[in-house]
């Protein structure tokens, strides 16, 4: 077995201690470092085996022979790609990320600009990621209620202004954890506002059954489509007593965003 069979077939089984054992410094590893190129693919594995997947799914590119392609959820849709060089006799000389510009997912490989070989950071980097990177762990594994949605996007308004620029862009493009933040903080400051509006969206649940449907879409077709601006994403009801639902892997416990996500499910299903 040459070392790019073995490199295909240890990343299709997951197992990161063979990976480490066959593959060697020499190789260009996506612009950053053997053990940071491992260290990702282990993550992805983690995702991948929360997924209740036993192998990950990998095939070379039907229209590149260079191109290896892997992803976490469905065998037929490949999220990541991989250009490989090898030698006449299999061993490998580079590998290079053909799609790098993914968000934060965990299934996405991405090295970050200041993951790269060569790359210098700053005090004032090494400090700005260091606070990002408590924010996140801050909402990391957590049971997302009204109280800590709102007492997070306060405590880090300032950092958030801090990194962004006059067109609301993060002037850290990039960066490993700024980004991240700049992202999150987004996001829950639209949660943020979802909570501040929520009457109306409680009062059109309560209303559902008390009225025609044809009524009751025209009714609150403003709110759907111009205040709450939803995204459609048919939570998962956990509870209705404790106002719990789930996003994907996220759970809240949130009566005000309870009561949004109730609105704007009745309201998609109703209208479709």
């Amino acid at each position: 077995m040459t070392q790019l069979q073995a490199f295909t077939y240890f990343l299709k089984q997951m197992d990161i201690v063979m990976l480490d054992e066959i593959l060697t410094d020499d190789i260009s590893y996506c612009g950053t470092t053997k053990d940071i190129f491992l260290d990702k693919l282990q993550d992805i594995f983690t995702w991948n085996l929360f997924l209740d997947n036993e192998t990950l799914p990998v095939q070379w590119s039907e229209t590149n022979s260079n191109h290896l392609q892997f992803f976490c959820w469905f065998p037929n849709e490949y999220e990541n790609k991989f250009l490989v060089t090898s030698k006449a006799d299999g061993s490998i000389i580079s590998l290079i990320n053909k799609r790098p510009n993914f968000g934060f997912h965990n299934s996405a490989f991405r090295v970050y600009e200041d993951e790269e070989i060569g790359f210098v950071k700053t005090t004032e980097l090494i400090m700005l990621q260091n606070q990002c990177k408590i924010a996140i762990e801050e909402m990391t594994d957590v049971l997302f209620t009204t109280e800590l949605i709102l007492n997070w996007v306060n405590q880090h308004e300032l950092l958030y202004l801090e990194i962004k620029d006059e067109d609301d862009e993060c002037i850290y493009k990039n960066m490993k954890y700024v980004e991240e933040f700049f992202e999150l903080w987004q996001s829950k400051s639209y949660e943020k506002d979802l909570i501040l509006n929520y009457k109306d969206a409680e009062t059109a649940v309560l209303e559902f059954n008390e009225i025609e449907f044809s009524d009751w879409l025209e009714k609150y077709h403003t709110l759907y489509f111009c205040v709450l601006m939803p995204s459609n994403s048919l939570a998962e009801i956990v509870c209705d007593k404790e106002y719990r639902y789930k996003l994907g892997n996220r759970e809240y416990k949130s009566k005000e965003l309870f009561y949004v996500e109730k609105f704007t499910d009745l309201y998609y299903k109703t209208n479709n």
